[in-house]
């Protein structure tokens, strides 16, 4: 091989990778204020149908947020985790004790850098949650049951889209 282009061949190799965009997260205060605003619309639906509102669960919030950060890395929506967890079964490995569990996950496709465009991208999905209708509408039977207590909210974005893993818990 000519020494020249074995040397041009490792110099591409070592730099190369730092050339290449780097996919961006939203900083974790972005993702805390989305959180934040999807709780009080949550709320505010339960207001609205005589219920009363749900407190945050810390535990229900760290199993959101590892399902939609699980989702978004691996950029599939489902229920279960990796290692085949269900919503519940990560709550109670956190510590957590329910009677009830109940788990919402949605995802938005398009890639988003502004706090207010991915709020509107999570208001969407919750548009969507909000308006289904019987017998398609288990999200909206969640977020309207008058068992569950407690909420935690997952927020995940990243290069695959918007992830939100809602959990719903009565300890």
């Amino acid at each position: 091989m000519n020494p020249v282009i074995g040397l041009c061949s490792i110099v591409a190799a070592v730099t190369l990778p730092f050339l290449a965009p780097v996919p961006q997260r939203q900083p974790d205060d972005a993702v805390s204020g989305v959180r934040a605003r999807l709780v009080n619309e949550i709320n505010a639906h339960r207001r609205a149908s005589g219920l009363s509102a749900l407190v945050l669960d810390p535990l229900a919030e760290r199993a959101a947020q590892y399902q939609a950060q699980y989702m978004e890395s691996s950029g599939v929506m489902r229920h279960d985790d990796s290692d085949g967890r269900s919503p519940m079964k990560r709550y109670d490995d956190l510590g957590g004790h329910a009677s009830l569990y109940g788990e919402n996950v949605a995802y938005y496709g398009d890639s988003f850098s502004e706090t207010d465009a991915v709020w509107q991208a999570v208001q969407k999905l919750d548009s969507m949650m909000m308006s289904e209708r019987p017998p398609s509408d288990g999200h909206r039977e969640n977020i309207l049951s008058p068992d569950y207590k407690a909420i935690g909210i997952g927020v995940a974005i990243g290069p695959n889209g918007i992830y939100i893993a809602e959990d719903f818990v009565t300890p």
